[in-house]
């Protein structure tokens, strides 16, 4: 068996849901979702029960009882072996140790796998790109709103716009490892569409729409998308995806709404800078394909 933690917003937890996916297929192995930390998690919510996802999934939703001794020294022994139980298997734990695809993931003997980490790299699933495309579809009935705005974004060349800002800006250690995309990004990226495309319509969406309205100028026709929150955050990955071209901010929200862009002829423009600091490594982050400015 496969297992994975689930911790994060939207965007991080398809990551991790992708490589456990691809991994479950690669050994041909039953998935196990582990949703437990979303209990104590007050930033985002488990939101993968928007899709076509099939896979078991565990919750804290049973009374906590006090181990009994033979279970507290197996716990422990277990630790010291980076290991534990769940669903009354014995998993061995593997630890992502940073950002750069590990190949050798994928090489690993051990009978049942626990994977803890982020995985923010294509290289873990693209493989298996047409499961996890059709896992990713989304189940949940959408509101007129997005049905709506999914007809004109069809109808066009349309381009989707991502600011993120909310806890980037707000939290100070969000904003040290992040950091946001200035405005001098989003009209040099804008020039590159307006240059390629001959007359593109932009879908701006943003955790912080106010100040991207005010900020973001653009002379071509524009839509502010301003109707879902964290609640309906899916509904924006599918809009976003039925763009046919992405303008990306640093966020693996914006990433997966232009990976599952499924138009052959798109352009994707990305931050060349995806972090604010340097102690980490972006070099798999963002798909050979896809332009980075």
């Amino acid at each position: 068996m496969v297992a994975v933690e689930l911790i994060g917003g939207l965007g991080n937890q398809m990551f991790q849901y992708a490589t456990a996916k691809a991994l479950s297929l690669h050994r041909n192995e039953l998935l196990l979702l582990d949703s437990r930390l979303f209990d104590n998690y007050k930033l985002h919510s488990y939101s993968l029960n928007h899709f076509n996802i099939e896979a078991s999934v565990v919750k804290n939703n049973l009374p906590l009882k006090t181990p009994s001794f033979s279970k507290r020294v197996i716990h422990k022994i277990l630790q010291k072996l980076d290991a534990f139980i769940l669903k009354n298997k014995v998993f061995s734990i593997y630890q992502e140790k940073d950002l750069r695809f590990d190949k050798t993931l994928f090489k690993t003997n051990k009978k049942n796998i626990y994977l803890k980490g982020y995985f923010q790299s294509e290289k873990y699933f693209l493989r298996f790109e047409d499961e996890i495309r059709r896992d990713f579809e989304i189940i949940t009935a959408l509101k007129k709103e997005t049905r709506d705005m999914l007809k004109i974004i069809e109808a066009g060349d349309s381009v989707s716009l991502h600011i993120r800002r909310g806890d980037y800006i707000s939290n100070a250690n969000a904003n040290a490892v992040h950091g946001t995309c200035n405005l001098d990004y989003y009209h040099r990226a804008i020039t590159i569409i307006q240059e390629k495309i001959k007359d593109p319509a932009f879908f701006i969406f943003s955790d912080d729409i106010d100040w991207a309205k005010e900020n973001l100028k653009i002379d071509n026709t524009i839509y502010f998308v301003d109707f879902n929150d964290s609640s309906t955050n899916y509904e924006d990955i599918k809009l976003m995806s039925a763009c046919k071209h992405n303008i990306i901010a640093n966020s693996s929200f914006s990433w997966w709404g232009a990976w599952l862009n499924s138009s052959k002829n798109k352009i994707v423009i990305a931050p060349s800078k995806w972090f604010n600091t340097d102690k980490l490594n972006s070099e798999d982050i963002i798909p050979e394909s896809w332009m980075k400015i």
